[in-house]
């Protein structure tokens, strides 16, 4: 978010584009922030009490399920924002390797010489290491090494927003006896509202708020699934989404469980449960192309 706002802040010499871009960043941002926080803050004091007011037990397992959830998303969150995908992270000797692999391009931005799968970024700033995309909800690039965090925070986003949504729509039954018949009431809800307000019958302040925020869960829950969904596809299938778009699969001749490795780690069943900066598994950014070369070198393929 901090270089979004750098963009936004430049008097000269960034294009209109790349200014919006940076400012849809910024909203997605606080977008998810606002929802993940306020759902949160409503569920724990105002409606689980009153939804158990004499039920203590499911008070708590209700906050257990919160807790865990909650902490798994703003965990992943922090790790994306705070983890280097860039190629700045490499070291001397790395780069050296890169060099010598005869698998790298040179970046006509950056003017370096980088690993294959890399990309430059014009909102970080940056070529990034097996770069997916730029994620306008995180405001920062997608990469490598940042990948599994990504990954895990749309599931918890997902699992989170629809719990939330589940509770305000068991807290709109109590307080106003909404009756939900299934999924289309969501759409006979805004009927409602909006004939109510062309007729000037206003609904309650905190009807409205609750189905507003309904309406938020249930869009950021959405979204929130559908990435899930289909990056973990991406990380099984070993590609990025611009691979997967152009229907580039020379990196895709691994099994499924050793793509899925290959992002999550040694210790996947930890990564899965708890956001942390876990060992990854291998190198995936040489070893391939070290093997394609040994390989040119015995003349047992072509070039690419």
């Amino acid at each position: 978010m901090i270089q979004a706002f750098r963009i936004l802040c430049r008097c000269r010499g960034t294009k209109v584009q790349t200014r919006l871009m940076a400012l849809g960043s910024i909203f997605c941002m606080l977008y998810f922030l606002v929802v993940t926080f306020t759902v949160t803050a409503l569920a724990w004091f105002e409606i689980l009490p009153n939804l158990y007011p004499h039920k203590p037990d499911s008070i708590t397992s209700h906050k257990i399920v919160i807790s865990f959830v909650f902490m798994n998303a703003i965990g992943n969150c922090v790790l994306i924002l705070g983890t280097d995908t860039s190629i700045h992270r490499l070291s001397k000797e790395l780069k050296k390797k890169v060099l010598k692999t005869k698998e790298f391009k040179n970046c006509a931005v950056c003017h370096e010489a980088v690993p294959a799968r890399t990309h430059h970024c014009y909102l970080c700033e940056a070529c990034v290491l097996k770069r997916d995309h730029h994620c306008f909800f995180m405001t920062v690039c997608i990469g490598y090494f940042n990948h599994r965090y990504f990954v895990m925070f749309c599931f918890y986003m997902m699992v989170g927003t629809f719990y939330g949504m589940f509770l305000i729509v068991m807290y709109l039954k109590l307080l106003f006896n909404t009756t939900f018949y299934g999924p289309q009431t969501f759409i006979t809800i805004i009927y409602d509202l909006v004939y109510g307000f062309l007729t000037e019958h206003y609904p309650n302040e905190k009807f409205l708020f609750l189905v507003i925020l309904m309406y938020c869960s249930l869009t950021a829950g959405m979204i929130a699934a559908s990435l899930w969904f289909w990056h973990l596809l991406l990380v099984i299938s070993g590609q990025t989404t611009h691979e997967a778009r152009r229907g580039i699969a020379r990196h895709t001749g691994k099994s499924y469980y050793r793509n899925f490795v290959d992002i999550f780690g040694k210790y996947w069943i930890l990564s899965v449960f708890v956001p942390a900066p876990l060992p990854m598994y291998y190198d995936p950014l040489f070893e391939d192309y070290q093997k394609r070369n040994n390989k040119k070198e015995h003349g047992e393929c072509k070039h690419d």
